[in-house]
C-alpha cells in the first residue's frame, strides 16, 4: 500500500501552494444491529491501511459504550468524562497502538454520553479537529442503529459502510439504516460488507439482496466492499487483544479483510486529500440539522 500512503504525504510538501487545506477523509463504519463483528471490522481494517509515517485514526463514536480499543490491546487510563468535566482537551484522550493505528475511545457505562446534549455535542464535534489533523484517513467506529447521534457521525463522513451478516435479521437493520441514510443524504456513498459468511458466494448473495432493494424502493446504488467468513481464529485474537491481521495474518477472515481494506483504498485514493471542505467536526454539527 505504499503508492497510497505516498499519495497521501505529497500535498504537505505543497503546502505553502495551496489554498485549500488537509482534511483526512472519514469513513463511518456502521451497523443496523449490534453483533455483526463492526469494531473488529474498522480495527483491523485501520491496521491494515495504517503506518507509522501517516496513522489512521479511529474515533470511537459508539459514546456511553466504546469498545474499538479492546482488539488493540489497549487500556485508557482516561474516558470521555474526563473532557466533559473540563479536565483537558480530547487530544488528551488519544491512544497510540504500535500498529499504526491511533484510537479516540468513547466512554464505557456511561448511558448520558449516548445522547449528548446539543452543547456538550458542540463542544465535542469542535474539539475532534485538532485530534483528527494529520491523519491519513479516519475511521468512525459508530454505535449500532439509528438514532440521531450515530447518523449525524455517518452523515458528516465522506462515505459509509455499513457491516452486515448474512442473517435476515441482520439484513433488514441494514437496509433500516441505509434508508435512514438515504431519507437525509440521496447522494451519500453507501457500501457494505458482509462478515461471519460460510463462504464468498454467501456474501455476495446477501450484498445482491441490498442492492437489488435499495434500487427498487429507494433509488440509490450501494456498492459492494467485500466478504469475511466466519473464522475461529477472530475469537482467539480478540481473547488476545491482538489485531487478526496481525496475529494470524494467513486466516481466512484475515485474508478476507485484506481483500475489503485493498477495496477501500482505492476509494480513498478517489478524495482528494486538498480540498474545501469544512472540517469533520463542522460537518458534524451541520448534521444535526
Amino acid at each position: 500500500m505504499a503508492r497510497f500512503f505516498d499519495r497521501i504525504l505529497r500535498p504537505f510538501q505543497r503546502q505553502a501552494t495551496l489554498p485549500s487545506r488537509l482534511v483526512p477523509p472519514v469513513v463511518g463504519i456502521a451497523s443496523g444491529k449490534g453483533g455483526t463483528g463492526k469494531s473488529m471490522v474498522t480495527v483491523n481494517l485501520a491496521v491494515l491501511l495504517g503506518c507509522p509515517r501517516a496513522p489512521v485514526r479511529i474515533l470511537d463514536a459508539d459514546l456511553g459504550l466504546g469498545n474499538a480499543h479492546l482488539p488493540l490491546g489497549l487500556k485508557p487510563e482516561r474516558n470521555l468524562q474526563y473532557f466533559f468535566e473540563g479536565h483537558g482537551p480530547l487530544g488528551d484522550l488519544l491512544q497510540r497502538s504500535p500498529y499504526g493505528v491511533d484510537v479516540l475511545p468513547g466512554g464505557s457505562g456511561l448511558s448520558r454520553l449516548a445522547h449528548l446534549r446539543a452543547p456538550d455535542f458542540r463542544r465535542f464535534a469542535l474539539g475532534l479537529d485538532p485530534v483528527l489533523e494529520g491523519a491519513a484517513a479516519v475511521l468512525v467506529d459508530s454505535a449500532a442503529g439509528i438514532s440521531p447521534q450515530t447518523l449525524s457521525f455517518l452523515l458528516a463522513s465522506d462515505l459509509v459502510l455499513i457491516v452486515t451478516t448474512p442473517e435476515i435479521t441482520s439484513l433488514t437493520d441494514a437496509y433500516a439504516l441505509i434508508k435512514c441514510l438515504s431519507l437525509r443524504r440521496p447522494g451519500k456513498g453507501v457500501y457494505l460488507l458482509v462478515n461471519h459468511c460460510d463462504d464468498a458466494q454467501q456474501g455476495r448473495r446477501a450484498y445482491e439482496k441490498i442492492r437489488d432493494i435499495s434500487s427498487r424502493f429507494l433509488g440509490i446504488h450501494v456498492s459492494f466492499m467485500g466478504a469475511v467468513p466466519g473464522d475461529p481464529a477472530v475469537r482467539l485474537a480478540l481473547a488476545a487483544r491482538i489485531p487478526i491481521v496481525v496475529r494470524t495474518p494467513s486466516s481466512p477472515a484475515a485474508r478476507g479483510l485484506r481483500n475489503c481494506a485493498r477495496k477501500l483504498q482505492e476509494v480513498l485514493e478517489e478524495i482528494p486529500r486538498w480540498r474545501r471542505v469544512p472540517s469533520y467536526g463542522r460537518r458534524l454539527l451541520d448534521a444535526q440539522h
